[in-house]
Order: C-alpha cells, then structure tokens, then sequence
C-alpha cells in the first residue's frame, strides 16, 4: 500500500523584488529561483511578492472575488460565456478538461518522465476543479475581427453590491498586474 505524503497548502512566497533589485547570476537570485521551481515542482503554484503592487488593492481585489464566488451557483452561471470559449466571465470547477488528457504527444511525453515527476492522473480525462474569472484587458480591436470573444464586452455580475464596484477593481488590479 502506497502512503501519500500530506502536501502544505502554506505556498512559498517568491520576493521578485529580488529579482529586480540584485545581478541575476547573484547567490541570492539562484536561491529564490530555486525556491520559486521547487514551489512549482510540489505545488504547481506559487505566490509572488511584488512590492510595486500595494497591498490595499491586493486585499479589495481578494474581497470582491471572495464575494463573488460566494454567490450560489444559479448567480455563477449567469457570467458564463462557453459559446466564447470560456475566454470572457466565468469558468466554473468541472468545465475545462486538461489538454493532456486528449493529445496523444503530450501523453507520450507524461509517459516518458519518472513517476515522481508527473502531473496527477490524467487519464480518467477528468476535469479542472478550479473555477476562475476572465476579465480582459484590453481594448476592443479598431478593426473587424473574426474571433467573437475579441467583439465581447468583459462581463460584469449582476448582483448590486458587485456591480458597483466590479469594473473599478478589476480595472485597478488589471493595471497593477500590467505596471509590475
């Protein structure tokens, strides 16, 4: 019987301060980037410091998702959008499936790695359970366009007390994102 080691969900948190401030062949960088693919070896995740990010809209972004995940699944379902792909709104746990699971050189190349070193089970072609949030941005495009989801207007709940705040704080963290 196989035991299975009991995984920390306490992610390492990478200083990309680090990064920006010291040479990048420093020991100090070589150390937080070693943490930072040992993060993504055992956790497939981790969380970055960044201090050009202010802590106050990391805190309002967190809030309004926490809000908005809250909602019961019928108020979700709203916000999808699986005739774009997924690509505007709302992608609910259970919905997207791993590519892996369906191309056949990619379960060749699972195949080939050590057993420690693969991903988890694929082959039930079982889906995502994260749900996440597609919030473009970016302008719409000055020109026709063959793709729909590049037409689409980012979605916005409709629940009043997201409503109001929804855009502002997308946008915001959208900017902090793209200025770091």
């Amino acid at each position: 019987m196989a035991i299975q080691q009991e995984l920390s969900m306490d992610l390492p948190v990478i200083d990309l301060d680090i990064f920006l401030s010291g040479p990048e062949d420093s020991e100090q960088v070589l150390n937080e980037c070693k943490k930072a693919a040992d993060a993504l070896i055992t956790y497939g995740a981790l969380v970055l410091h960044d201090s050009r990010v202010s802590e106050e809209d990391n805190s309002i972004f967190l809030d309004l998702l926490e809000d908005y995940f809250a909602q019961p699944t019928e108020a979700l379902k709203k916000d999808e959008r699986p005739e774009l792909s997924y690509q505007i709104g709302v992608t609910l746990e259970n919905t997207e499936k791993p590519k892996c699971a369906v191309d056949e050189p990619c379960l060749r190349i699972i195949e080939r790695l050590d057993p420690a070193e693969r991903p988890l089970d694929i082959s039930a072609h079982s889906p995502d359970p994260k749900c996440r949030f597609f919030w473009r941005m970016s302008d719409k495009p000055p020109y026709a366009t063959q793709f729909p989801s590049l037409n689409a207007s980012n979605i916005v709940p409709e629940k009043d007390s997201l409503r109001e705040r929804w855009t502002p704080i997308m946008e915001q963290w959208g900017k902090s994102m793209k200025n770091a």
